[in-house]
């Protein structure tokens, strides 16, 4: 259950909605080794780390402050998250490019892809954070 602060708005389930895309991750990354082989499931797998690491940054800074006195704390925390995402992804993507060989890049990309449309659809799954019980 999301824990609410004194305004009665809920903070996002994070650690449940990561554990689902991790287990998403997981799933597609085996789906890949064993539809198409080992390259294709370590691509896979990396695809699908080069977006949640990332993303795990944005979270951890955009959620460190909560209610309406910290709006400022908020909105600069939620820039910063996004900025540090970009460039976490950015040199995740050229690390992978620059070290990992053999490398499947379709493999790699499906798997992005996917995981950024699970991280939209997780909260619908999980069911919404900003009911009150």
């Amino acid at each position: 259950m999301a824990k609410a602060n004194s305004s009665g708005i809920r903070r996002p389930p994070i650690a449940k909605w990561f554990l689902a895309e991790g287990v998403v991750l997981a799933v597609v990354s085996l789906a890949f080794l064993g539809l198409r082989g080992q390259v294709a499931g370590l691509s896979a797998l990396l695809g699908g780390l080069i977006f949640l690491l990332p993303h795990g940054y944005f979270a951890l800074k955009a959620f460190r402050y909560t209610g309406a006195r910290s709006a400022r704390k908020i909105m600069s925390s939620f820039y910063q998250g996004e900025a540090g995402k970009l460039i976490l992804c950015a040199i995740l993507f050229t690390m992978v490019f620059k070290w990992i060989q053999p490398l499947d890049v379709a493999a790699l990309f499906l798997t992005f892809a996917i995981m950024l449309i699970t991280n939209w659809i997780t909260p619908l799954l999980l069911g919404s954070y900003t009911q009150q019980s």
